[in-house]
């Protein structure tokens, strides 16, 4: 959700009933009154999928659980996206590096003059590369050192938090996209018995506090967040898994914990209106890469005061365009009121 506040201004004229009165400056009254609103990016296509880049504000209308809302906060597509590029130095990424740096800069080149960048690099704790430059500088290559300290543990949590914080930096519309195996040192787990074997399996995401507590500032921000995802159970790497989990390859055991990884990741998805992608070779980073920079550069962005009722209740949200054939995307589809 996005905070934005409202300048209500109220003129004060005095009428003379008698005699004229001559006032010589008005006076000028602010009242500030903020207001949360319901954020979204949504990109429109023809029945060719082709990206339609000229509408306007009362092309759209969006309704929650039924109910038309009134768009308070409009952005089209030519308007300035802030982009933080965050990668994961650790782990089963850190091989990746080298072709990871080369999708970067090929990425880099593809952002649009108008948008802001920037880079960082987390293990733990993260790391500036690039801080926020305009794309219309002219070339920006990205180099870094490897292996680093910096990629001796993940904290992937902390990660998360401090690109919510980096994008605040910013105005306007922000996007960070991801790229990490999701895996954080601390996740919680509990002791399970399994074939007669004690075995140490992560807890869900809502039974850990440290994650649930990032998901609410995720969620209370209003930062889009994209996810290229590697070594997860659905795109599986190569390597085996025991540089992540004990054990030997991909066990049921191994398998569940990236479940729960993953999981992790798609909720995080979920409450900020980005999506995920998952990739089994690094050779497909590049082109993940170029699918959210052209979400990013053919998206207009919209936001609506929700109903007062903060019940914790999930809410539907549709948008509708004016015109016969066309494609809706949205990021989100829905929103929990709270």
């Amino acid at each position: 959700m996005r905070r934005v506040s409202a300048i209500l201004t109220m003129f004060v004229s005095l009428l003379a009933t008698v005699l004229p009165v001559t006032i010589a400056q008005d006076s000028l009254f602010n009242l500030r009154v903020d207001t949360r609103l319901v954020t979204m990016d949504v990109g429109i296509y023809d029945a060719n999928d082709r990206p339609l880049n000229n509408l306007t504000k009362d092309d759209f209308s969006v309704y929650e659980d039924g109910e038309l809302r009134e768009i308070q906060y409009f952005s089209n597509v030519d308007n300035p996206y802030n982009v933080l590029a965050l990668f994961d130095c650790t782990g089963s990424t850190r091989d990746s590096w080298p072709f990871l740096l080369q999708s970067l800069n090929r990425f880099l080149s593809t952002v649009r003059p108008q948008d802001r960048i920037a880079v960082a690099a987390f293990g733990n704790p993260t790391q500036t590369i690039l801080d926020w430059t305009p794309r219309s500088t002219g070339t920006l290559n990205i180099q870094m050192q490897m292996p680093s300290p910096l990629c001796d543990q993940t904290n992937f949590y902390g990660a998360m938090t401090w690109a919510v914080k980096k994008a605040s930096e910013m105005d306007g519309r922000k996007g960070v996209v991801v790229f990490t195996d999701g895996v954080h040192s601390g996740i919680p787990a509990k002791r399970v018995r399994m074939d007669g074997l004690n075995l140490s399996r992560f807890v869900d995401p809502a039974q850990d506090g440290a994650f649930m507590s990032v998901l609410r500032t995720v969620e209370r921000s209003d930062t889009v967040f994209y996810f290229i995802a590697v070594n997860t159970d659905i795109a599986p790497g190569k390597s085996d898994a025991s540089d992540l989990f004990p054990g030997t390859q991909y066990t049921p055991l191994a398998l569940y914990n990236l479940q729960q990884v993953r999981s992790r990741m798609e909720q995080i998805v979920k409450v900020s209106g980005g999506r995920i992608v998952f990739s089994q070779r690094t050779s497909d980073t590049g082109m993940l890469f170029d699918q959210i920079v052209q979400e990013l550069g053919t998206s207009y962005s919209l936001g609506f005061t929700p109903s007062t009722a903060a019940d914790g209740s999930y809410r539907r949200i549709v948008v509708r365009v004016r015109g016969e054939g066309l494609k809706v995307r949205q990021s989100k589809e829905g929103y929990f009121a709270r």
